[in-house]
């Protein structure tokens, strides 16, 4: 006798893999070329007169290939503009609609939320090439790279990933609280721009 929908799903859901819905665990970040982008955050803030300089980068913070981790990752979606056409006094008729563009990734943009560790990344490295964008602008193409992010569950198994192509921090969160009472982890947040992304 065949099963009811409902025992056929729940029975799926139990014993094929497909279905399983992994736990979320730990998001790794890597960013491209980052010790090269260093050495033109330098040289900006030197044109500038600027005594900040980027005395860390991501590469740093590499231990057996591990990068960064990151606490919270919003992807960004997709999104298209609509506008309404037609012409005045059309009697009962609704108006036509068309697209005027797709949303640019400034937009809908990759928002990270980075532990804070006792070597302040988003100071020593985040804040600066946010600054050297401000001097050279984004004519300087070594001051982009792409990131690549990868989701792995409490197994240790890769789950998902993205890259994205020709990034760069758009918002740094620099600023905190800081007390001697009990909180939890500091997290700071950079948001980026970007070109484009893709699945891995």
């Amino acid at each position: 006798m065949p099963g009811t929908p409902v025992r056929d799903f729940l029975q799926s859901f139990s014993t094929d893999e497909k279905y399983f819905i992994p736990h979320p665990f730990l998001w790794k970040v890597r960013f491209e070329t980052s010790n090269a982008i260093k050495g033109q955050i330098n040289a900006a803030l030197n044109k500038a007169g600027e005594d900040w300089r980027a005395r860390t980068f991501p590469d740093d913070y590499t231990k057996n290939g591990s990068v960064l981790v990151a606490q919270t990752i919003t992807i960004p979606g997709e999104q298209t503009s609509f506008q309404e056409v037609g012409q005045a006094n059309r009697g009962g008729f609704l108006p036509g609609y068309g697209v005027t563009q797709r949303e640019s990734f400034l937009t809908r943009q990759l928002t990270i939320n980075f532990i804070e560790t006792d070597q302040d990344i988003c100071h020593d490295f985040f804040t600066p090439w946010l600054i050297a964008i401000g001097i050279d602008g984004l004519i300087n193409q070594q001051l982009k790279c792409n990131i690549t992010l990868k989701q792995y569950n409490n197994q240790g198994k890769l789950r998902k990933g993205f890259i994205f192509d020709k990034a760069f921090p758009t918002n740094v969160e620099g600023g905190g609280t800081l007390s001697y009472a009990d909180s939890e982890f500091i997290v700071k947040t950079v948001t980026f721009g970007c070109k484009n992304y893709r699945q891995l």
